[in-house]
């Protein structure tokens, strides 16, 4: 049996690959989706976190195609309330189905999950540690907007150290040589492993700074989460640095827009919180508001580790 293809973490798929999901989202955008594509097979969104884009993009994503999928929210009605291990779960849920999403609380869960699976597992979220698909979704966003991925200039606001979305995006611009520029408040850096693999890819440039330094020089600018309930529990993530997030996380403003590029364009690790104030929505640039593409950038990367044609 042919060993399957994961996305545990951004860095299992190459330069190549990323081009290659971007290309299957494009088409999926511009032609639309086949309603065939994914006949007969089934997806196993298995989600014990909260969750509203991941998965719900992983389930429409299949039933647009022609396939279906089979969901569990939580161990509740699971031999796992019995005691049975996630990796067992994994095991029965990877006989039954063609691919399977995961987000877990567990920081190697998705790791877990992949060595016992016998299908694809994309990692929709372990724990705080990365968010993988999030990255093959946010190259989608990306091209879409401004047509070309190499060599651009990214902007990060917020705590990109606890964001796992960042995590996983940063060391693939490396492939693309973007310079990435950060304000972190002087507090949140991205982890030292993180920039080390980006570095290791090609990224051209990570500088930190502020943003009203080089907002007007970005062509995106991504804005995470502040804080990460729902995902770091309470009880993990101190009180003082909480209340220390919400005294220096200024909210993008309709004056910060003055200053983005009349070219450029805004998107936000959503869920939106407080890190943007409403008045920003209409903006055209703020894309974030806009029509998402989680569907289309969900089925290529689905369809790409499935081995299907498109």
């Amino acid at each position: 049996m042919t060993k399957p293809k994961h996305l545990v973490f951004s860095k299992d798929i190459d330069k190549a690959g990323y081009e290659e999901i971007v290309m299957r989202a494009d088409k999926f955008l511009t032609e639309g989706i086949p309603a065939d594509l994914m006949k007969r097979k089934v997806a196993a969104t298995l989600f014990f976190q909260p969750s509203t884009r991941t998965m719900t993009s992983a389930q429409v994503a299949m039933l647009r195609s022609g396939g279906g999928f089979v969901s569990v929210t939580g161990e509740q009605g699971l031999s796992m309330e019995k005691g049975e291990s996630l990796e067992d779960t994994v095991r029965t849920f990877s006989g039954m189905s063609d691919i399977i999403v995961i987000r877990h609380t567990d920081e190697d869960s998705a790791e877990r999950a992949a060595k016992v699976s016998r299908v694809p597992v994309i990692n929709g979220g372990s724990g705080s540690k990365e968010h993988a698909v999030g990255a093959a979704m946010m190259m989608v966003n990306i091209f879409h907007y401004l047509k070309r991925l190499e060599g651009l200039k990214v902007g990060i606001y917020g705590t990109p150290e606890i964001n796992r979305c960042i995590k996983a995006i940063v060391p693939i611009m490396g492939h693309f040589g973007v310079e990435v520029y950060v304000d972190d408040f002087g507090e949140f850096p991205i982890p030292k492993e993180v920039e080390e693999q980006a570095k290791k890819n090609g990224l051209k440039k990570l500088e930190y700074g502020k943003l009203d330094d080089f907002i007007g020089e970005v062509d995106y600018l991504l804005v995470t989460r502040g804080l990460q309930k729902g995902i770091i529990p309470d009880d993990m993530f101190p009180k003082e640095k909480e209340e220390m997030i919400m005294k220096k996380y200024k909210p993008i403003t309709t004056e910060h827009m003055k200053k983005l590029r009349p070219d450029a364009f805004l998107d936000m690790l959503t869920p939106l919180i407080f890190e943007i104030e409403r008045d920003v929505d209409p903006d055209p640039r703020a894309i974030y508001s806009k029509k998402e593409l989680f569907v289309e950038s969900m089925l290529a990367a689905m369809s790409y580790l499935m081995g299907v044609e498109v």
